[in-house]
């Protein structure tokens, strides 16, 4: 039995003698078994054959990456799914802000190899629902992904940058740099967006927005967090 003594803030002292401290043996250790899925590597149309046959090489590897190993391309495809989306925002223009929950799923377009197309539907801070019709498109060449948003609620929007990746499979979306990213337009108000949106898995990726209001500078909007729905292995 172990004797514990606490010293509280007005320096009065008590001890805790009479509980004993229980040790489970392994047998009686709670069991936690966590889902084995198979992975299986984006492997869409849209990039070239070369561009493949990097990917190819890459995801055959049975060892860690080195430096001089050939950098592999993202491929829009790691899109297509059902996502699971949890949307922090802060109060803004376009509403109040608040966490908005629901899902996201993503298909390739059967004619566009570089076209992926899906719909979201949530619910807002309020508990009110909304959709928003998703369309991406992807350059293999500029390698720049354009990603955009049509709202239910009124307005569109619309993230264009490049693609950029490291050698661990981490890749990042930047955009909001080019002007001629469009423009959202709501309650009289012109919006722009800038950010990044992380790819740090097959199953998670994240973006983190910045708006600015009329010219004004750019402030923290929200982050948008999706976990992909995937089937447990045998």
């Amino acid at each position: 039995m172990t004797s514990v003594r606490f010293r509280i803030a007005s320096g009065v002292v008590f001890s805790l003698s009479t509980l004993p401290f229980v040790h489970l043996s392994a047998a009686q250790q709670p069991q936690y078994k966590s889902p084995t899925v198979e992975f299986k590597p984006a492997a869409g149309r849209c990039l070239t054959a070369e561009q493949r046959k990097v990917n190819d090489t890459y995801n055959a590897l049975d060892r860690p990456t080195r430096p001089n190993d050939e950098m592999p391309f993202w491929d829009p495809e790691y899109f297509v799914g059902t996502w699971d989306f949890d949307m922090r925002t802060q109060d803004s223009v376009l509403g109040p802000g608040g966490p908005s929950i629901g899902t996201l799923t993503i298909k390739a377009n059967d004619k566009n190899g570089c076209l992926y197309q899906g719909t979201m539907k949530g619910e807002d801070p309020d508990g009110k629902a909304f959709t928003r019709t998703i369309s991406a498109t992807y350059d293999p060449n500029k390698k720049v992904l354009t990603w955009s948003e049509k709202d239910s609620r009124g307005y569109t929007i619309v993230n264009s940058g490049p693609v950029g990746g490291e050698l661990g499979g981490l890749f990042h979306h930047h955009f909001g740099d080019d002007p001629a990213q469009p423009v959202t337009t709501f309650a009289g108000k012109k919006i722009k967006f800038k950010g990044t949106t992380e790819m740090s898995s097959p199953a998670y990726f994240k973006t983190d927005m910045q708006m600015s209001i009329d010219g004004a500078p750019f402030v923290t909007y929200g982050r948008v967090m999706l976990e992909k729905q995937l089937s447990e292995g045998k």
